[in-house]
């Protein structure tokens, strides 16, 4: 079992003010996509065992492949069960289980799942019986014991700990609900194991079994985390129409209660079940899954939920695992329960997969723990290590509903992605089956890889370049698929719910397999220090101190630093604009809400936007506005990899293979910029594991109410010079420079009116990209060269339109496309 993490949740959890719900923009309802929901066959309920994950009509098969040919059998999981029975026969288990909600290196309940899989797949019939009294033997010791009630006082102690009282062993009041940590990690355990050995449990078993899962399913409805509200209420719009209820949806222990409450529920045979255990299936769908099914279509679309890489692959996991489970189970039925019961009724789940591809580097580099090479991932949320999580769990569950439903094309891509880009590629598969840090992982590998099928192929050269994750409103773009592409990510979600970072109007920039310049990571106290906008490449701005707050309190961190908010922002962002050409790629949005806090009473921050425009392959032109009252600092940040030489406006980095990165300063006059010296960060504590960024470089605005930065962000091979760029400014509210033969020209306030444009760009420009425009408009476009340089004139009612973001590019020439979906069903 893998070391103890740290809470999924922060140690003081908030609850912010009523009246913050309000502001919040609605998102739209959820609906049905009828080009997928309909193509599956009608599902019929299931009433013999197995029936969870797994059926009788996959027990011959799986046998098949538990045999000495099958390297991931032989050499990746039958290790794992050899040191399992081991772990058992030598009394670590259930022994040295004190039965607590918290990390335990022998958990009990999973050695029990583990013996039930072995119980079906074992082609020994010996076996297969000692396997399944293993199973029944570690199941009953945990319901034996919970089925006596919640403890009501802390008076006992664990062998080895004899100075710290806990409550008797799987008896404390909340070890299935609230926030227990062992109800996520191993919280299937409990119904697999029960379907998968149901014949060899007695009546008395399985009414003890019953006793207990319908008194945890009571504490999850009433007591679960950010349970849904009103309780009992099913398949309801009143579930819906509290927007922050709909985004706590998305968060992992919500995600985990649903898996629990429903599988449990499915696990029991009617005749065995008490009636409320079997209604709560209709409890886990029509409450629970309806919430996260209407955030996944709306707030969090787009395949990224909003609690990042360090707990979103668990929540997206528990969430397919009850789907898997309500399919393999029959009762998958829309008629019966709702659409969200069809897992490819949803387009999020091929989404999910898309958005992974979109979301890694394009090359690996070694991990300093074990020297695999792994993949990096453009981060977000909370981390406590920088380094990719194997997804096995979630994409394991998806490719075993897509071999039943015959999505070949996504079940291609995930085996592909769980061969090629988890930790040391397809050489080290059988490890990752052999070393997973939960035994769930371990028979999740088996049963997606069939040892007799036909090597997945890569699916990156049908995806196009480019992916928005709309609900989190997170953009992805490179060059192209190779291991040498550059690849730029931006950020504006919002930001409201646990392990969340203040990222809005943050870019990273990779380029020949090196990280220039991204976020700095790490893992907040709270949502403090590390977690603020100062470790981001974006704005940070002083707004009113927060008022009835003392020094020591996690918003004044903030308040000092001139983030953006965590938890506790005014509103959220506004709609991220982004454009997609062949050799550029534009972004942009309004962050002001972000930066205030009605609730804290911090709410003098007037304005702050940001434009960027990525000059493929290595130039970035970024404008920001920051509007606050005079003599409050206005400042840009930038994350850095290795100390950089600044020399008056302009900063130059080399990374450890030798790239240069270029920072320059073009506005506003009077702008410093500094190298921050990380001693003074405050943060050294929380940084995360492996994070790559070490040095901040700071530019700051001379004294004034309002400032306008623009900045050159350039990439570069070693030995290369900052690439010559002129300054445009115009007297018609345009800013921007030339550079690389392109004039690139930013609005000098967030959607102001246009009447014309006129500039002179330097002799040989060829391309000019106009941003901030009336969107869907058209324009006249003039080019006159002369001797003075290129005069550019852009004038309203013209056939040359502006795209859906406010974006004039000409030459004209149109978008390329950004999605190309990963789901066939029925293919």
């Amino acid at each position: 079992m893998p070391p103890p993490p740290l809470p999924a949740k922060l140690p003081h959890p908030l609850s912010p003010p009523p009246h913050l719900t309000p502001p919040l923009s609605a998102s739209p309802s959820p609906t049905t996509s009828p080009s997928l929901a309909p193509t599956l066959a009608p599902s019929t309920p299931t009433t013999t065992h197995p029936r969870l994950w797994i059926t009788a009509a996959d027990v011959t098969r799986l046998r098949g492949w538990a045999t000495a040919d099958n390297p991931l059998f032989v050499d990746g999981l039958l290790p794992v069960i050899d040191r399992a029975k081991q772990d058992m026969d030598d009394g670590h288990v259930p022994a040295e289980d004190c039965g607590q909600r918290a990390y335990t290196e022998y958990p009990t309940e999973a050695y029990a799942q583990l013996f039930a899989f072995m119980s079906l797949i074992d082609p020994d019939p010996t076996a297969r019986a000692d396997y399944a009294q293993r199973a029944r033997t570690l199941l009953m010791h945990i319901m034996d014991a919970a089925a006596l009630g919640p403890a009501t006082e802390q008076n006992y102690f664990c062998p080895g700990d004899p100075e710290t009282a806990v409550y008797p062993p799987f008896r404390d009041p909340i070890f299935f609900t609230e926030d227990s940590d062992r109800l996520r990690w191993h919280g299937e355990s409990f119904p697999l194991t029960v379907d998968w050995i149901y014949d060899s449990l007695t009546a008395e078993d399985k009414a003890t079994i019953n006793t207990v899962f319908t008194r945890w399913g009571d504490e999850i409805i009433n007591s679960g985390y950010h349970h849904p509200e009103p309780i009992g209420v099913l398949n309801d719009p009143i579930l819906t129409a509290d927007r922050l209820q709909v985004r706590w949806a998305g968060n992992n222990y919500f995600a985990a209660h649903m898996r629990n409450l429903g599988m449990m529920s499915l696990a029991m045979d009617t005749a065995d079940s008490s009636p409320e255990l079997q209604g709560y299936l209709a409890n886990a769908t029509g409450a629970w899954l309806y919430l996260f099914d209407d955030a996944t279509r709306t707030d969090v679309r787009g395949g990224l939920l909003p609690e990042g890489f360090e707990y979103s692959p668990q929540t997206a996991s528990y969430a397919l695992q009850f789907l898997l489970a309500l399919r393999t189970a029959g009762r998958d039925n829309p008629a019966e329960f709702g659409p969200a019961v069809v897992l490819d009724g949803n387009p999020f789940w091929g989404d999910l997969v898309t958005s992974y591809l979109h979301a890694i580097s394009p090359d690996t580099v070694e991990n300093p723990d074990n020297g695999l090479q792994v993949f990096q991932p453009a981060w977000y949320g909370d981390a406590q290590r920088y380094l990719l999580p194997d997804f096995i769990d979630a994409f394991g569950a998806l490719a075993l509903y897509d071999e039943r439903v015959g999505n070949g094309q996504r079940l291609n891509t995930v085996r592909w992605i769980q061969l090629h880009t988890t930790p040391g590629g397809a050489q080290n598969l059988v490890e990752r089956v052999r070393g997973a840090d939960y035994f769930r992982s371990s028979m999740l590998y088996f049963m997606m890889f069939d040892p007799t099928a036909a090597p997945p192929t890569d699916p990156r050269s049908n995806m196009p370049t480019h992916y928005t994750a709309d609900g989190m409103q997170r953009l992805f773009s490179r060059t192209d698929w190779s291991a040498q592409a550059t690849w730029l990510t931006y950020s504006l979600s919002w930001n409201q719910i646990d392990h969340q970072q203040a990222d809005g109007n943050h870019f990273e920039m990779y380029r020949n397999g090196e990280w220039l310049t991204k976020a700095r990571t790490g893992y907040a106290n709270i949502a403090e220090g590390i977690a603020s906008s100062e470790f981001r490449n974006t704005l940070a701005i002083e707004n009113s101190r927060p008022v009835d707050r003392d020094d020591t309190d996690w918003r004044i961190d903030l308040w000092r630093r001139g983030s953006q908010w965590n938890y506790v922002a005014t509103a959220d962002p506004a709609p991220l604009r982004n454009s997609f050409y062949s050799d550029f790629t534009y972004a942009g949005g309004d962050a002001t809400n972000l930066y205030n806090s009605e609730s804290e009473g911090s709410t003098d921050v007037v304005h702050a936007s940001r434009d960027l425009v990525w000059l493929q392959p290595d130039w970035v032109v970024v404008y920001d506005r920051a509007d606050a009252p005079d003599g409050r600092f206005k400042r840009v940040w930038w994350q850095l990899p290795q100390a950089a030489t600044v020399t008056g406006t302009q900063a130059q980095m080399t990374t450890a293979a030798g790239q240069n990165l270029f920072i320059t300063n073009y506005l506003p006059a009077g702008a410093t910029m500094q190298l921050v010296d990380p001693t003074n960060d405050g943060v050294e504590n929380t940084v995360a594991t492996h994070e790559p960024m070490t040095e901040r470089i700071m530019v700051e605005a001379p004294a004034g109410a309002s400032a306008r930065f623009l900045h050159l962000v350039q990439g570069a091979d070693g030995g290369a010079v900052p690439t010559a760029a002129t300054l445009i400014e115009t007297a018609d509210g345009f800013v921007g420079l030339a550079v690389n033969e392109t004039a690139v020209l930013f609005a000098t306030d967030w959607d102001q009116s246009f009447a014309q444009l006129s500039y002179t760009a330097p002799a040989g420009t060829t391309q000019h990209i106009i941003t901030g425009l009336p969107p869907s408009a058209g324009y006249a476009v003039t080019v006159e060269e002369t001797a003075e340089g290129v005069i550019f004139t852009l004038m309203p009612n013209g056939d040359i339109p502006s795209d859906t973001a406010g974006v004039l590019v000409y030459p004209a020439r149109p978008q390329t496309s950004s999605y190309l979906p990963l789901v066939a069903v029925g293919s």
